[in-house]
């Protein structure tokens, strides 16, 4: 339905005033201030009529500035929330999903005065909000009175329009004195298209005058939410793009992402870096190019293509490396958004693989070149950061989950030993004797939290020896076994760490223990009269037994797949998963027995 002329009235306030000078001028008088001249209550008693109309009260305090300002001269889109904001309803719009059925009363007509309402007629809601997802709109009016009365109601477009946004309504009631209540059902169009939220009304008018019903309650805002979401805009690529300069069209291509609702575009223009020798030049090296990139409704991708210049009198074999860059701004809707990275470099190049591949082992020399003269302060650096690595053939690996994790756990213990001393620092001696001094401490401290788990649980100490305390010792072990095994192409480093890491173990784990002991006892301990020292074994019988008889097994293993698999390690899924059962089972029996003992 389309909007009443104003007034002549109307249409002066319309022209020379503002939403805030209703304010300036009618708030004073609110409080009970006099007008200053004659001029003013003139202006005053025009803006309180105006307000009557339109409003049904002389109060511009009880007005919603919103919609004096929409009866003034409309909302801008600027002075309107725009992509997740609500007039009236929270300075914050919650998000919502794409088709999401929302239907909301945020005030309701029980607020106001028995002055401030229509004594007959209302509406039960003076503000809904309503998603496009939701299809139906009702809007209740209630008959206070059980009067038996004919009265209008009927759609009035503001920012929403019938029928672009809703289903116009304008259709008389019979009330009577049983008939307390009706409820009109508004239909709301659902479009793919983003746009603000937009507002419509709902009044009640006299049937006879098609005057609206005087009373605050016999208008109510419609507010309609959007759900639409047109994504945000981004290069694919996160790194240079590299272009082999034989091809004449360079494709650099733009995602769409977080939503392809609507069509929605982009400009975009190619820009020469600076003026060094490998800056590409337009109109040498490339075209320059400048315009506009559309996508449409549920398109994702869409390519910027920027023609190369062939080299007319270049050698074969000659190598190119020019670079400019391509650039992308100016979004539409003003909703959509572009990433951060707003601009790529483009490298023309005679041979894009092995020019990453170039650069690749180059970053890898320099960072050994780095390591080498590595400081204290680089090392605890090192142990704290986590970030993608760059393979020897150019390719970016990122940080998967489990690493994630697994840092998070050990950061802590990376961080301990960074301050062990460079590796260069004396030839890497010191190095190698103060990184013995820590694993001295970090096996101590793994020991005595080992044998409080244990006595805390109730367990002897000769069960947590063989469990909480093996196992805190050797997990050190079983990742440089497998560091090992995927690193090495031989399985000797693997299987030799755990035989070497065992023969240390007992020989120098046990005997020189044993021999400061035994020293000790005969030579310098005075409540020791026999000059003997024994220590009673309490089960290292069967513990020995058991250890040689699952080890006689493992060394079979080893050998059949020797023999079957051609190697120690390796082979079919199969095969590595039953070798990894049969070992674990070897570890669960051989504390299963022991404990029993």
């Amino acid at each position: 339905m389309e909007k009443a002329a104003p007034r002549p009235a109307d249409a002066v306030l319309v022209n020379n005033y503002g939403a805030y000078d209703f304010y300036n001028t009618l708030l004073p008088a609110e409080k009970g201030e006099p007008p200053a001249s004659a001029a003013i209550a003139r202006k005053q008693e025009e803006m309180k009529d105006f307000l009557q109309r339109e409003f049904g009260t002389t109060k511009v305090s009880l007005v919603d500035k919103d919609d004096l300002k929409e009866k003034l001269g409309g909302i801008t889109l600027l002075e309107r929330t725009k992509y997740r904001k609500q007039v009236a309803i929270g300075n914050a719009k919650e998000a919502i999903a794409k088709g999401a059925v929302v239907r909301k009363e945020n005030k309701l007509a029980d607020t106001l005065s028995e002055n401030e309402r229509n004594k007959d007629f209302g509406f039960q809601c003076l503000h809904y909000s309503v998603s496009e997802g939701a299809g139906v709109l009702r809007v209740k009016i209630l008959n206070r009175n059980g009067m038996k009365k004919k009265i209008g109601v009927r759609t009035v477009d503001a920012e929403a329009s019938s029928p672009k946004d809703y289903g116009a309504v304008d259709e008389i009631i019979e009330f009577n004195e049983s008939k307390k209540s009706y409820e009109i059902t508004i239909k709301i169009e659902d479009d793919d298209q983003w746009e603000p939220d937009e507002d419509f009304y709902v009044e009640l008018y006299d049937v006879m005058t098609k005057e609206r019903l005087h009373g605050e309650d016999t208008r109510t805002r419609v507010t309609i939410m959007d759900d639409d979401r047109p994504g945000m805009l981004s290069f694919a690529e996160t790194k240079t793009h590299r272009h082999v300069h034989d091809q004449v069209e360079c494709r650099i291509v733009i995602k769409r992402s977080n939503g392809s609702d609507g069509d929605i575009s982009l400009e975009y223009e190619t820009f020469e870096l600076d003026k060094s020798p490998n800056t590409a030049t337009p109109g040498v090296h490339y075209e320059h190019v400048k315009g506009e990139l559309k996508f449409k409704h549920r398109e994702v991708e869409a390519e910027i293509v920027v023609k190369i210049i062939q080299a007319v009198d270049s050698k074969e074999g000659e190598k190119r490396d020019e670079v400019f860059g391509v650039k992308i701004f100016n979004p539409k809707p003003d909703v959509v958004k572009i990433s951060k990275k707003n601009s790529i470099l483009v490298e023309i190049v005679t041979d894009a693989e092995t020019k990453k591949q170039a650069e690749a082992l180059q970053q890898l020399l320099d960072r050994i070149n780095r390591e080498e003269n590595i400081t204290w302060g680089q090392q605890i650096l090192n142990a704290v950061m986590l970030h993608p690595t760059k393979s020897e053939d150019g390719e970016i690996t990122d940080v998967t989950a489990g690493e994630a994790i697994l840092h998070f756990l050990s950061v802590g213990w990376k961080v301990l030993f960074a301050f062990c001393p460079p590796p260069h620092f004396g030839g890497g001696v010191p190095c190698f004797f103060i990184a013995l001094c820590f694993i001295g401490v970090v096996t101590a401290i793994v020991g005595e939290v080992a044998a409080l788990m244990g006595c805390v649980i109730g367990l002897k100490p000769g069960i947590t020896a063989i469990t909480f305390v093996a196992i805190g010792t050797s997990l050190p072990d079983t990742f440089a076994s497998m560091t090992a095994a995927r690193e090495s192409r031989y399985a000797d480093s693997a299987v030799g760490n755990v035989t070497g890491s065992n023969s240390v173990n007992v020989f120098l784990g046990l005997g020189l223990p044993w021999v400061i002991a035994v020293i000790y006892e005969t030579q310098f301990n005075e409540f020791n009269t026999s000059g003997t020292y024994r220590y009673p074994a309490k089960g290292l019988d069967l513990s020995v037994l058991l250890f040689l008889m699952c080890s006689l097994v493992g060394i079979v293993i080893l050998i059949t797949r020797r023999i079957v698999v051609k190697g120690e390690l390796g082979g079919s899924y199969g095969g590595r998963l039953f070798s990894c059962i049969i070992f674990c089972s070897l570890w669960v029996f051989y504390i299963t027995i022991s404990s029993l003992y």
